[in-house]
């Protein structure tokens, strides 16, 4: 991807609906060559559109990061955890730890479980457990408190836009019998209560010029100062509140070594923080935020 390409994929990331010709206002482009643009990313599969439904609505609200000691190769182990339903994100890492994973269960009763069923992983020498206490940016998913009775329609819409995020009013009013009219009125609900959240999600390749790290905070009091600071940084695409060794854990997406440097001390340089560990994703082995068969799976 080129830097247009990348600025593209920056805003099918905020909202994957938006027109051709208001991605082609905000880049600078015509919009049939905003449109080309969208084609060849879609085409390639490097980019997918998909809806993101809200762990809470699909049963499972309580979250968990793991961070995997191994000994020996981490992709047999890798491989082993991206079999779980309740395994949506899963890296490998640089660092201490070969890899790192989110679980999404329904109690704490289940994390518990699945965390005792990866210690006991041929490989596995020892596992970091975070519990979210509160997710407060993800260019995935829909956070925050969401409340809404959902009807048959409603879910078949939620499946209809994780298959395809960017599908047609008129597609997805053919699909669950309503008129297109119709299907806008229900999406735009869907959207909006935060159900669901359609963006992009690109298939990172070893080619690529993005990459990702992730970092741990610790706190010397208050979070709500360091959180609103973290969040004014564009290039933090996710910033969740923990219990454990951090009090909030975040992943940053940037274009060189020399920003990652800049993000790192802007963030150490923040009052209140106390501590920062960092790690690298090297290889994104499994990202998927739907449900059922619908799942999206990168490698």
């Amino acid at each position: 991807m080129d830097e247009l390409d990348e600025a593209i994929v920056e805003l099918l990331e905020t909202d994957g609906r938006l027109t051709h010709r208001e991605i082609a206002r905000r880049v600078g482009l015509s919009r049939s060559a905003a449109a080309a643009r969208v084609a060849r990313l879609l085409a390639t599969g490097q980019v997918i559109i998909r809806g993101a439904v809200h762990p809470a609505v699909l049963g499972r609200p309580v979250l968990a990061h793991v961070s995997v000691v191994v000994h020996g190769p981490a992709a047999p182990v890798a491989a082993e955890l991206a079999e779980r339903d309740d395994v949506p994100f899963l890296s490998l890492t640089s660092g201490q730890h070969g890899l790192v994973a989110e679980i999404r269960s329904a109690s704490p009763r289940d994390v518990d479980r699945a965390v005792s069923e990866l210690r006991a992983l041929p490989g596995v020498s020892g596992v970091d457990t975070l519990t979210y206490v509160e997710v407060v940016r993800d260019v995935i998913g829909p956070v925050g408190d969401v409340s809404i009775d959902l009807d048959e329609t409603d879910w078949a819409l939620l499946l209809a836009l994780q298959d395809d995020g960017r599908a047609s009013y008129v597609d997805l009013a053919k699909k669950v019998g309503l008129s297109a009219a119709g299907a806008r009125r229900r999406v735009v609900r869907l959207i909006e209560t935060k159900v669901i959240r359609i963006g992009a999600v690109v298939r990172h390749s070893g080619q690529d010029r993005q990459s990702a790290m992730g970092f741990g905070i610790r706190l010397a009091g208050e979070h709500h100062d360091v959180v609103a600071a973290l969040a004014r940084l564009s290039s933090v695409i996710f910033i969740a509140r923990t219990l454990g060794r951090f009090d909030v854990l975040v992943t940053v997406r940037a274009f060189s070594a020399a920003q990652l440097v800049e993000v790192l001390d802007t963030v150490r340089a923040l009052p209140g923080v106390r501590g920062l560990e960092s790690w690298t994703h090297l290889d994104v082995v499994k990202e998927s935020y739907a449900s059922g068969d619908t799942a999206v799976t990168t490698s």
